[in-house]
């Protein structure tokens, strides 16, 4: 008895069982009642597979196993607490996880339940109130519950985008108390806590891999925490099943951290001797992408970047052309295939660069470009003098018809290797041209040479990641700022005052350059119906104050003199967009057209070197299908997409204005979907599950129907038949109308048929509503549409009605 003498013991009792033994109760002083402790045979062997609760542990255990829990929550916000660009993001994640230590805290001692439930929620409530930053006093207490009193009949009728930020701050405090609080129970009381081990790592791994969050000095603290958390829990079912007190606590825990130390300690050392290399980012935008081009047939119209010269009312066609030209003609698009490609990412196709701008047209570098062998790359190339993000692309083009050459050499991003050039003849092209600047050009071959058909390129992906973008400073090469800064003296002062007003403001350059790109890309339209501005007039004071109206091209100008005149020094660049992905093809390959012509803006980045940005807005075809709105905070950061279809995703070469979607957002998106669309899962597993649905599964698959539509159209008047309230439905949605009669046909059947018998109260509508006695249908009917297609068309209706 001695391991039992600190436990206080209640009065056995007698379980009443025939031919059963007793049963002794144990009480833990905790007020919840008493824990049963041991069984006879008999009565264990009537209560097999019964759930069984473990004994409690001593409070420093609890304690201690509260410990990798918290870590573990910490490591949950740690990595978005230093993703966050702002002070209230990284305010309001380190009040989330104060809440949490407060709840593991509160929930390690074995209190009342009254006194432990209130005690929680009085910490939810109160993280609310910091989340809020209520002013002091019970005003702002006042205000806060006003608010969220306004916003109870949204919720009621799931309106979640009229609720207030009070009310969705609430909510956010409310699922972080209570998942805390879930977990701890359930690793305390049942020793379970490999579900929440496994949900840390592939949340860790979702963050670095989908929104590129270095999650690597994360790894080995938590893989530690997991092992503790893991070795305790394992004591709590040895105390399960062997149902002793006797339990070495204190020694386990040691034995448990010590393990945990070592393996973090050997991860850490791994991982300093073997630096991991940064994966590539697994998307499925691109699958979202080609079912998108599948559906709308690749409708739409296309960018320019460049258009052969025009006069009058006659429009040229899109595609690449040289500078040197009089911007702002009017353009036609064009679907001549220019190349194909075999990427592993759909990244923009970078040609050249222009330097100088006169007011009227862009022109390049007066150097001629030099012969470079291909044998001297890598390591000569001008990428290895930059930082970049260091995710190397190889990409192999094929044109569309031999070529003799004399044009840019297409890539993703810095150069660093050309493998190989190929000739139609099966001979390969030793040399290519440049001017230094990071362009490649095909030389020209001669009439007797055989044409150049495609070529294979190395590239690094310049750095886009806005967190470290915005903290790059110090100065600007020489040569950058001599040449990159330029302007014309005769630029109009309305121009300048406009950069002023949009760069000195930022406090970062990336903050500069994202301000321009939104001021473009908000206050101005997309059109290829365009004029060149009259004699005298400067093309990009044409476009911002005067037309308002363009093409890329007129984007891109507009952005580079922008920056240029706020003193950041940026460049025009001229290529094409990422194309289109080819149905089956293995490897994946996009189609270039004449059509994805495409003009954008690099800035320099000490540090980083050249990186790009796309102001180009929405055109009108693309527009419709961007359904991504542009006032939320974190749906703001994509760039708009292009004109064409396959242009217009945020793309891995491009830096996305403020930033990628912040995970918290699109956990709460999620959130939201799934109540959105509650009705439709819920229907999923009947519809999926095999066999012919039995009645029963039938009925609740219209209930939920039912729902759908009296929440949607009101509950029926008294005495209004099922058909009658069908066929009254205010609605213009013919395809919803015929859908609920036929619902409604099948539903009676159902609910008058099977087996509701003589002695069986009459069915009742939706909502308890009285039905007259329903039109019998003809037989026909049911056999016509087995139980599947009956469940097939309640999802259908529920489908619509969300």
């Amino acid at each position: 008895m001695s391991p039992r003498k600190r436990r206080k013991f209640a009065k056995p009792l007698p379980v009443a069982s025939a031919g059963a033994g007793t049963s002794w109760r144990l009480d833990d002083g905790s007020g919840n009642g008493r824990i049963p402790i041991a069984e006879t045979s008999a009565a264990a062997e009537r209560t097999k597979g019964q759930e069984t609760i473990i004994p409690p542990a001593p409070l420093y255990f609890r304690l201690l196993f509260s410990l990798p829990i918290a870590g573990l929550f910490a490591e949950w916000l740690l990595p978005l607490h230093r993703f966050a660009g702002t002070a209230t993001a990284k305010a309001m994640l380190e009040h989330l996880l104060l809440l949490a230590l407060a709840l593991l805290l509160t929930g390690s001692f074995r209190l009342p339940g009254s006194i432990n439930v209130s005690g929680r929620l009085f910490l939810i409530v109160l993280a609310w109130q910091r989340l809020c930053a209520t002013p002091e006093g019970p005003g702002g207490w006042y205000s806060h519950i006003a608010h969220v009193a306004g916003d109870a009949r949204s919720l009621v009728f799931l309106q979640t985008s009229a609720l207030s930020e009070d009310s969705r701050l609430l909510l956010l405090a409310l699922g972080w108390g209570l998942l805390v609080c879930s977990v701890q129970q359930l690793a305390l009381l049942r020793g379970s806590a490999a579900l929440f081990a496994v949900c840390t790592l592939v949340y860790l791994l979702a963050l670095d891999l989908f929104f590129q969050i270095d999650v690597t000095g994360d790894i080995p603290p938590v893989l530690g925490f997991i092992v503790w958390l893991l070795a305790q829990s394992r004591l709590l079912r040895l105390a399960e099943r062997t149902r002793s007190f006797a339990l070495p606590y204190g020694r386990w825990t040691a034995a448990g951290l010590g393990l945990a130390a070592v393996l973090s300690g050997a991860v850490w050392a791994g991982g300093a001797v073997h630096a991991p290399q940064e994966a590539k980012p697994v998307s499925i935008r691109k699958t979202l992408e080609e079912w998108r081009d599948f559906a709308e047939a690749r409708a739409g119209e296309s960018y320019s970047a460049a258009a052969e010269p025009a006069s009058g009312a006659i429009a040229g066609t899109t595609g690449y052309g040289g500078v040197g030209q009089e911007m702002g003609a009017p353009l036609k698009p064009g679907n001549r295939p220019v190349f194909t490609a075999v990427t592993p990412e759909r990244v923009y196709w970078r040609g050249d660069s222009a330097a100088v701008y006169d007011g009227r047209r862009w022109a390049g570098e007066e150097t001629e470009p030099k012969p470079q062998n291909l044998t001297s790359l890598p390591a000569a190339a001008p990428g290895r003098a930059l930082t970049g993000s260091g995710r190397t692309l190889v990409q192999r083009i094929e044109l569309a018809v031999p070529s003799a050459g004399g044009f840019p050499l297409f890539h993703a991003g810095i150069v660093l290797d050309i493998r190989q050039i190929d000739l139609a003849d099966g001979s390969r092209l030793g040399y290519v041209l440049t001017r230094g600047d990071g362009a490649y050009y095909l030389p020209e071959t001669s009439a007797r040479d055989a044409g150049i058909t495609g070529y294979t390129v190395e590239s690094v992906l310049p750095e886009r990641r806005p967190d470290r973008l915005r903290t790059l400073t110090g100065a600007d090469p020489a040569e950058v700022a001599d040449r990159d800064l330029q302007l014309p003296g005769t630029l109009p002062a309305r121009v300048k005052m406009l950069a002023a007003s949009l760069v000195e403001a930022a406090p970062s350059r990336y903050d500069a350059a994202e301000a321009v790109m939104a001021y473009l890309q908000r206050g101005y339209t997309y059109t290829l119906d365009t004029r060149i501005p009259p004699d005298g007039a400067d093309f990009a004071d044409d476009f911002l104050f005067v037309t308002k109206q363009g093409y890329c091209v007129h984007f891109a100008t507009a952005m580079t003199v922008l920056l240029r005149a706020g003193g950041i020094p940026a460049r025009y660049v001229q290529g094409y967009a990422p194309g289109t992905p080819v149905p089956d093809s293995m490897p994946q390959r996009v189609a270039v057209t004449e059509g994805d012509a495409h003009a954008w803006v690099e800035v320099y980045f000490p540090g980083a070197g050249w990186v790009p940005f796309d102001p180009t807005p929405a055109g009108p075809a693309a527009a419709a299908l961007a359904a991504a709105p542009d006032s939320a905070a974190g749906l703001a950061a994509e760039p708009e997409p292009s004109a064409h279809p396959g242009a217009d995703a945020p793309l891995p070469a491009l830096p996305q204005a403020g930033g990628p979607p912040a995970p918290p957002a699109l956990a709460a998106l999620g959130l939201a979907a799934a109540w959105r669309w509650r009705r439709a899962l819920a229907l999923l597993p009947a519809l999926l599950r095999g066999g012919s649905a039995g009645r029963g599964r039938q009925l609740r698959a219209a209930a939920l129907a039912w729902h759908g539509l009296t929440a949607r159209f009101g509950a029926p008047p008294p005495g209004v038949t099922a058909r009658e309230y069908a066929r009254s439905l205010a609605t213009d949605d013919a395809a919803l109308r015929g859908a609920a009669m036929g619902f409604v046909r099948q539903w009676e059947t159902l609910a008058y048929g099977g087996s509701g018998g003589a002695g069986h109260p009459p069915p009742r509508g939706p909502s308890g509503w009285p039905l007259s006695p329903p039109q019998r249908t003809t037989g026909a009917v049911s056999a016509a549409d087995p139980s599947a297609a009956f469940i097939r068309r309640c999802l259908y209706i529920v489908l619509r009605l969300a």
